[in-house]
This record gives structure tokens, sequence and C-alpha cells, in this order.
């Protein structure tokens, strides 16, 4: 029987343990992510789940929303946002409750979106509160380790991109139904934290109003 080289020998068993340990470094996870709707009658339209590395902001207070956002926040529509988002540099993989039913998120309810990541990314959730102008609840969570979870509360925000005339002539949401064309008038002209429904136009603040977080978001690693 021949023997290998030392050096050889040697060399081998250096490279497989780094082997071994390279390939769980870039283990593909399964990480299921629950949003539960924490409204008493806001709808919260189908949700979009992006896994990304850290330095990726899906936007940030006090500056525009990118178009995609937007419309997304406006009118529930979440096709053009995770086809940009697709496209964007640092993030890893995109998912929504397109396939489910209902893919919305009722009151009081929860839909849970599998999603693949390598290693433990960052997670941004965002969805439109439906019974609004251009109202989205979102939140980034850091992955958890294998097996274990990871948990946060997904704030409201304005994507300032339309006037919040409160009119259901322009709002998608139960009991309206509005068309959401666009309406005159440019929003604030960049993203802030939503003051609430204050009944300027057809929605009743004692319905749909809110107070604190809108979304509860619970994400498990299953390994």
């Amino acid at each position: 029987m021949k023997k290998l080289p030392l050096a050889l020998a040697l060399a081998s068993s250096l490279i497989l343990p780094n082997a071994i340990a390279d390939g769980k470094k870039h283990k593909m996870n399964t990480f299921h992510v629950t949003i539960t709707n924490t409204t008493a009658h806001h709808v919260i339209t189908p949700p979009t789940v992006i896994a990304h590395y850290g330095k990726f902001k899906l936007f940030e207070v006090a500056k525009p929303a990118s178009e995609e956002l937007a419309i997304m926040a406006e009118s529930g529509n979440n096709g053009p946002l995770m086809d940009s988002l697709n496209m964007t540099r640092g993030v890893i993989a995109t998912a929504s409750s397109l396939d489910q039913d209902p893919p919305v998120i009722l009151p009081g309810h929860s839909i849970t979106i599998e999603i693949k990541a390598r290693n433990r990314p960052y997670f941004t959730i965002a969805g439109m509160l439906a019974t609004s102008n251009d109202a989205f609840t979102a939140v980034t969570v850091k992955g958890p380790k294998k097996h274990r979870y990871a948990h946060g509360m997904a704030m409201t925000y304005d994507a300032g991109s339309e006037d919040n005339n409160e009119l259901c002539i322009d709002i998608p949401g139960p009991p309206c139904g509005g068309t959401n064309a666009p309406i005159d008038g440019d929003g604030e002209g960049f993203v802030t934290i939503h003051n609430g429904i204050h009944g300027v136009g057809d929605l009743v603040p004692a319905d749909l109003d809110w107070r604190g977080p809108t979304a509860m978001v619970r994400i498990h690693n299953g390994g």
C-alpha cells in the first residue's frame, strides 16, 4: 500500500476540514416568515418579504420612496417592487403571499411565507394598509440561528407619494374599493412616520386609526 508524501498528507488534512466548514457556511436555509395583522379593521395587502445583506434599505425616512414602493403603498400591487428588487444589489431573495388564499392579511390573522437564503441574512417585510392613501407597514429583522426564532414589530410609514385625502375614490381597501387612480397633489414628497387617520374624507378614525405597531413578524430558521 502506497503512502502519501508527508507534505501532501498534511495539505489534505487541512483542505478537507476547510471544505466542510465552507460548505456549512454557505448552506441554504429555509426561513418561515409569519406576519400577523395587529390592527382591528385594516387589511394588509400581499406582503413583500426581502432577504438581504445589511447595507440594503428598502427606504429611508425623510427621503423619497422609490417609484415601485410608492405603487405598492398606494395600490397594494407589489409586482413592480418585487421585479425591481430582484435586480437590486444587496438583495438575496424575495417572496410574497400571492399564491395563498387569501393573499392578504385580514385583521387579527396571520400569513406564513417561506423563503430560502444562505446563512443568516436580514429580512425586510412590507405591505400596504389597504384602507389608506399610501400607508405601509414595514420592519427589518436579523435572521435567527438554525432552529431559532427572531421577532419584530412593524411600524407604519407614509410613502409621501399621495395626498392623504382619505377619500374612498382613491383608496382600494374595504369599505372603499376605489380605483386608486393617481390624484392631484404629490403628498409630502418623502417617507415619513404615518400620523394616522384623521377623518378629513370618508374614513372613520374610530374604526381605522391605529396606535403603535400594525403588524407582528416572527421568523423561524428551519435549517
